[in-house]
């Protein structure tokens, strides 16, 4: 994957949803040769996408590897910011990775965005005089408690039910829909902008390893480097 195909891709919805599934789904039909997951609340759904670090100095020398699929198991007991600010340069130094952020909100705030993942988000589709790129992709259940910048630079928004009412509206002010669409949504479907495309789509997930295949083949929302 070269850097003009590097993405960043938002996924939203309350707790049932279906949005771990989803990005489970586009990273294992992506197969990405470098991953790197940060696994805020150590989360059985994650389990299997890439080997769990607990150990900082060990995760971080598995992300120097040619290639590597590393999830870091966050130390609850210290500064998580300090953690994800280190997390985040990690990234940056590395390069030319998918970088999965899982639970966003409890490091970021709407008016707050720590200073390496702000670098990462704004600039990291091309640096380095094109030598390296980063495709970002963040979960959380609630997008108003996510960085703007975050949000403004998305190639993708995908969301299932939004419990508050702010919430539904945010996007469906962005889409032009009826925010009672976003907020009645059932478990599993889904509603999705992607910025190249005019039209929002809607679906339902699919458990099927060949209907997430095609999919994935026809939305290629992560790529899966070269």
């Amino acid at each position: 994957m070269s850097a003009d195909k590097a993405l960043t891709i938002a996924a939203f919805g309350a707790r049932g949803t279906g949005k771990t599934a989803w990005i489970r789904q586009q990273l294992t039909a992506a197969r990405p040769r470098r991953l790197m997951v940060w696994d805020f609340k150590h989360d059985a759904a994650l389990s299997g996408l890439g080997r769990e670090f607990s150990d900082w100095r060990a995760f971080v020398g598995a992300c120097s590897k040619p290639e590597f699929q590393a999830r870091y198991l966050v130390e609850q007991g210290k500064d998580i910011h300090q953690q994800f600010e280190a997390f985040c340069r990690v990234a940056w130094a590395a390069g030319c990775l998918v970088m999965f952020v899982d639970e966003l909100p409890e490091v970021t705030r709407a008016n707050r965005a720590p200073p390496a993942w702000r670098r990462c988000v704004n600039v990291g589709r091309d640096y380095d005089g094109g030598r390296k790129w980063l495709s970002i992709i963040a979960a959380g259940q609630r997008p108003t408690e996510v960085d703007k910048s975050f949000l403004s630079n998305c190639d993708v928004i995908h969301t299932g039910r939004l419990a508050y009412a702010e919430d539904a509206r945010l996007f469906a002010r962005m889409w032009g829909i009826d925010p009672a669409e976003i907020s009645n949504l059932p478990d599993l479907a889904w509603i999705e902008k992607q910025a190249s495309r005019p039209a929002v789509e809607r679906g339902t997930l699919n458990f099927s390893r060949r209907v997430a295949k095609k999919q994935q083949a026809s939305n290629d929302p992560i790529g899966g480097g070269s």
